[in-house]
């Protein structure tokens, strides 16, 4: 085991094809690898999405495509703490729709978007990339992922385990504010074009 830990490491477009211990890796479109549609929706039976099923429990907004490329195309004023999640994964329901009792008003998200509305950061908010296509300037490559968008079109990403709320919280506050190293969209964007 170890050695395979080393190749990883060592080799790093290999170390980017698999996901964090704390993440799923996932598809075009936030698919997860091989998922077939439940027996229970084969049925016809009516299945509810993550967002129907939650609605109303939590505080943190759910956000689409469109909404971040206004963002990214400066019509905010705000930095934005964007969790990219799909919720066939098991570490993004434990993380974003609830916590291990299955109470969704104490999600870690819900905890974490309490604390940083109250110090003041930045807008805490959820993107299912299951619902919706992220916009082009992000590589959504496992999930839970999580961006902080700065006012003014830079960005940084999160590389810890988002477990770790007070980490968390201190990226989301400290990077709000600091003046730490961070990439523009629009740079990644035209790099991407």
């Amino acid at each position: 085991m170890r050695s395979f830990a080393v190749a990883l490491f060592s080799f790093p477009a290999l170390a980017a094809a698999y996901p964090p211990s704390w993440a799923c890796a996932v598809t075009q479109w936030g698919q997860a690898p091989a998922v077939t549609m439940s027996a229970h929706a084969k049925e016809g039976h009516e299945v509810k999405s993550a967002q129907q099923y939650f609605r109303g429990a939590q505080k943190v907004k759910a956000v689409g495509g469109d909404d971040l490329q206004k963002f990214i195309d400066g019509d905010s004023k705000e930095s934005m703490l964007v969790t990219f999640y799909a919720p066939w994964c098991g570490h993004c329901k434990h993380f974003v729709l609830s916590d291990g009792h299955g109470n969704a008003e104490k999600a870690p998200l819900e905890l974490l978007n309490k604390d940083i509305r109250a110090a003041k950061g930045p807008t805490v908010v959820k993107f299912d990339v299951t619902a919706s296509q992220p916009p082009s300037v992000f590589q959504v490559q496992f999930v839970p992922m999580i961006v902080l968008l700065k006012a003014g079109g830079s960005y940084e990403v999160f590389k810890a385990n988002p477990n770790d709320l007070e980490s968390l919280k201190t990226f989301a506050l400290g990077a709000a504010t600091g003046s730490n190293a961070t990439a523009s969209l629009a740079q990644v964007g035209a790099h991407r074009a």
